[in-house]
């Protein structure tokens, strides 16, 4: 008889406190990321982002040097401690649970860049916080940026932390404009999303 892999405890937040003192799970970001990231988004200087799922905060910094007025977000205490202590600059982490509400005092549709990287696939109804980020968070011609593990149909079937190419595509699904691009250099799916123009 086999037995499936353990799924990733998703929401089990002492887990993810573990993976934090850990290092497990932690990957450097890559460059070839960051430049099809800086690619489709020029000029963002001032706008208003956030990092769900921010981890130890490595991207919410580099939204940061870029010039965004960014809040990084993980439900996570043990990761927004490590983001805090390696951020020299006044950054706001915040630990909350966006699977129960969203971020505390936040004014609707008043986010220019919602950034969710290999976030979403973790979540019990990421239906759910797309429709909100879509409906609630961005204001017109905002962004949502997302990129997820492409995940075979096993891997997504008894693992988290990652995306069938079926999934990834669907993503778009009730969005006005949808990009995709998969990196080369990872076996990770970026995906651009704007539900109406500027």
């Amino acid at each position: 008889m086999t037995t499936s892999p353990p799924r990733l405890p998703a929401h089990d937040v002492v887990f993810w406190d573990r993976v934090a003192t850990s290092g497990w799970y932690l990957h450097p970001l890559a460059s070839e990321e960051l430049r099809r990231f800086e690619r489709h988004f020029p000029g963002h200087r001032g706008k208003r982002a956030i990092d769900v799922g921010c981890g130890t905060g490595e991207f919410t910094r580099h939204l940061y040097a870029a010039g965004l007025d960014v809040t990084g977000i993980d439900w996570s205490p043990a990761m927004i401690a490590l983001a805090r202590q390696a951020t020299s600059c006044p950054l706001p982490y915040v630990v909350h649970d966006l699977a129960l509400s969203d971020p505390p005092g936040l004014t609707p549709r008043s986010v220019d860049l919602v950034v969710c990287r290999q976030t979403l696939s973790l979540l019990d109804d990421p239906a759910d916080l797309l429709y909100r980020i879509r409906t609630h968070w961005l204001r017109p011609g905002g962004h949502l940026y997302l990129s997820e593990v492409r995940a075979t149909d096993y891997e997504a079937r008894t693992l988290r932390g990652g995306m069938t190419d079926q999934q990834l595509d669907r993503l778009g699904d009730g969005w006005a404009h949808a990009v995709r691009y998969d990196l080369t250099s990872q076996r990770v799916a970026c995906v651009i999303l704007r539900d109406t123009a500027a």
